[in-house]
Order: structure tokens, then C-alpha cells, then sequence
């Protein structure tokens, strides 16, 4: 008998650590969500996801989560693949609602992290503090959000906008203003708030960005979110800022070894120090945005090569087919060759995980600049 009041114990003690064990749970019930429509909920930084199918007009979801995360919630129908609405907002492990008047009320997915539309007031997610912390800031960031918006609208789709050159510099100027804006004001509020958990996962995501800190600044990001309540959330800071400190910004250059177009050898090092900078530009014949931005780094040959040598570097494993490409883009900068084992050497020196890549280097040797944004890389040269 002992041992069977034993035995009830344990699976009684069972039983509440199954009831009790961490996890969220999503329900909702929205009109016009069709039986069999596809969910999906994605985690925006991991990209893990849980999947679910709806019954007529509701749904129900569950999973977990280590720490409060913004993650993204879309709605598939089953008769259009294409027709895909979504909802993101803060996941904890708690129970979560969410509701809308209908279904056509919710933004439109147009790819990952890209929604367009919708009526905010005609939706809700009844969340955690995490949720109510994200809140705060759509509700800051929306207006410039929208100036931002209308300013696109009114410069590239709208059919009677003034098409001269005064009229054209007119809609660039309110652009330029109302992206500038916007930024700005994201900016202030991941600075003012910098410990919800929202704005911690931003300043995680850009401690990822490879050479863009000083030893000092990732110090000072500790700093601001080292308050977030969250021990897993700031677990993923300090795994973060191991990474920004190796490819700290100003650290110096890797040599590797290439080949010219004559299929001689040379080193990279026998273009770096001679009192210019140099811009690496990783690229291959089959890479589309690699030669959508070809155009720009023309511009860039064009208005910097009195300070800049440019080096682009095609990966492609058929040689023939990188000739071609020369010739096709007619690029007047210098072209170099990278066969597959040259280029592994610097996948890893470089942080590279695609391309196009591009790698400034100061007179110094020292790395300037990496990234894959052309232009972004003019205002970079623009302040050297």
C-alpha cells in the first residue's frame, strides 16, 4: 500500500510539471479565415516555426520560447497560395489571443518582415508585457512610418506626379526627409527603451553586423540592455558581442591569393597600402543582385578613383562563363579570379555568407566597411 501512495505521488507530481511546463498557447477566431488555411508562426530572428491548420474561422497554435521574441504570424488561404495574411508581434510563454473584424482587415505578406497594409485598429493581441512593450513602439514609429509611405507612393507609383526635373527633386527631397525621419525616430526609441525586449533583439541583430564596432561601442550596447530581465534574451547579447569582437571595426586585413585575368598568381596584399583605399567586391556571372549592382559600383569607380582602387573578385567555378560577364558588363575597373579554394580561405576572415560582398579597406589596411549595399557603401565614401 506504501509503495502505491508512492507511486500515485510521483504521477500526481508529474501531472503538475506537465500542467505548469513553460510554453505559449495562440488562439483566435477571425471572420473570413477559411477551414484548411495554412499557419504558420516564424520566429523573425531564429526563423524556427510552428505550423497549424485552421479550423473555420479560429485557430490554435503552441509551442515555446527561451525568451520573449518577435515573431510573425501568417495566414494562408488554401485556394490562393498567394493570398498570404500576417500579424507580428511579442511571443512569451503565455497564453495569447488574437482577433480581428475580418480577415481582409489584416496586412498583407509580401516577404519576410515586408507587410503592407492593413487596419491596425481592426486587429488585437492580447499578450504579455513584451507585446505591450512592441505596441509602444508601433504606436511611436507609425506616423513616420506612414510620412514614409506616402513620400514612396508619391514619388515612384503615383501616375499624375510631376514628372520634371523640378518637379522629380521636389518628391526626392520629401523622400529623403521622411526616410531620414523615420529612421531617426526608430533609432531614438531603441535608444530611450533599449532594455525592452524588442529594441535588445535590434541591438543584438547589429552587433552582428561584421566591423561595424569598436571595442568601446560594443561595450556601450552591453551597457544599455544590460538591464533586460530576461537572462536568456541577454545570454543571446553576450554570444553576439563575441561575434562583433571578432570582426571588430578597424581590424586589420586577411591576404589571400587570387589570379588576374591572365591566370597569374598574386596576393592581395601587393594592392593595399600603396596611399588609396581598396574596395573588394565579391561577385559572380550568375549572381543577380551582384550584377544589379554593377551600375553603382561604376558610379563609384567613376566619382572615388582618385581615392579608391576598386578589386572585383568573381567566385565563379567556370571560367568561361566569368569571361563572358567581363565582357557583357564591360566593367573598366580592375577584375580578378577567385577558384573555389582561394575563396574558402576568406569566407571565414571576412564573414562572408553571400554575395555580393564587398570589403573596404583603408590606406592603413585596416577594414573600413563590409557589407553587401552598394549604396550604402557611397555614404561610407562620401565621409572619407
Amino acid at each position: 500500500m506504501k509503495h502505491f501512495v508512492t507511486l500515485i505521488s510521483l504521477l500526481s507530481s508529474a501531472a503538475m510539471v506537465a500542467q505548469t511546463a513553460p510554453g505559449f498557447s495562440i488562439t483566435g477566431r477571425i471572420p473570413g479565415l477559411k477551414a484548411g488555411s495554412k499557419i504558420e508562426l516564424i520566429n523573425t530572428e531564429s526563423q524556427s516555426r510552428v505550423e497549424s491548420t485552421a479550423a473555420d474561422g479560429s485557430f490554435e497554435i503552441k509551442g515555446s520560447v527561451d525568451m520573449p521574441s518577435l515573431f510573425e504570424l501568417r495566414f494562408t488561404n488554401p485556394e490562393k497560395l498567394t493570398d498570404i495574411k500576417a500579424l507580428q508581434f511579442m511571443v512569451e510563454n503565455l497564453p495569447i489571443q488574437v482577433s480581428a473584424t475580418h480577415l481582409d482587415s489584416l496586412p498583407l505578406y509580401v516577404g519576410t518582415g515586408n507587410l503592407f497594409g492593413g487596419n491596425y485598429e481592426c486587429f488585437s493581441i492580447k499578450a504579455g508585457e513584451a507585446q505591450k512593450e512592441y505596441m509602444e513602439y508601433l504606436e511611436t514609429i507609425r506616423p513616420y512610418e506612414k510620412a514614409s509611405y506616402d513620400a514612396s507612393y508619391n514619388m515612384f507609383m503615383d501616375e499624375k506626379r510631376d514628372t520634371s526635373p523640378e518637379g522629380q527633386k521636389r518628391l526626392e527631397e520629401v523622400y529623403n526627409k521622411a526616410f531620414g525621419e523615420h529612421a531617426d525616430a526608430v533609432r531614438k526609441f531603441q535608444e530611450d527603451h533599449a532594455a525592452y525586449h524588442f529594441c535588445t533583439g535590434m541591438w543584438t541583430n547589429e552587433l552582428y553586423t561584421p566591423f561595424a564596432h569598436t571595442e568601446a561601442e560594443i561595450q556601450e550596447i552591453w551597457n544599455k540592455v544590460k538591464t533586460n530581465n530576461s537572462p536568456a534574451r541577454l545570454d543571446a547579447v553576450r554570444k553576439a558581442m563575441e561575434y562583433a569582437r571578432k570582426y571588430v571595426k578597424g581590424k586589420d586585413y586577411t591576404d589571400f591569393a587570387l589570379l588576374d585575368t591572365e591566370g597569374n598568381r598574386h596576393n592581395m596584399s601587393e594592392y593595399i597600402g600603396k596611399g588609396k583605399y581598396v574596395l573588394i567586391d565579391f561577385w559572380a556571372s550568375w549572381c543577380v543582385p551582384c550584377r544589379a549592382a554593377i551600375p553603382i559600383v561604376r558610379e563609384i569607380y567613376k566619382k572615388y578613383s582618385d581615392k579608391v582602387d576598386i578589386y572585383a573578385i568573381s567566385i565563379d567555378q567556370d571560367e568561361k562563363a566569368w569571361r563572358q560577364a567581363m565582357e557583357q558588363e564591360k566593367m573598366e575597373w580592375n577584375q580578378r579570379y577567385a577558384p573555389d579554394e582561394m575563396f574558402q580561405a576568406v569566407v571565414e576572415p571576412y564573414s562572408i555568407k553571400g554575395i555580393p560582398h564587398m570589403v573596404l579597406i583603408d590606406p592603413q589596411g585596416k577594414i573600413a566597411y563590409v557589407g553587401h549595399n552598394a549604396l550604402l557603401l557611397t555614404s561610407v565614401l562620401d565621409n572619407i
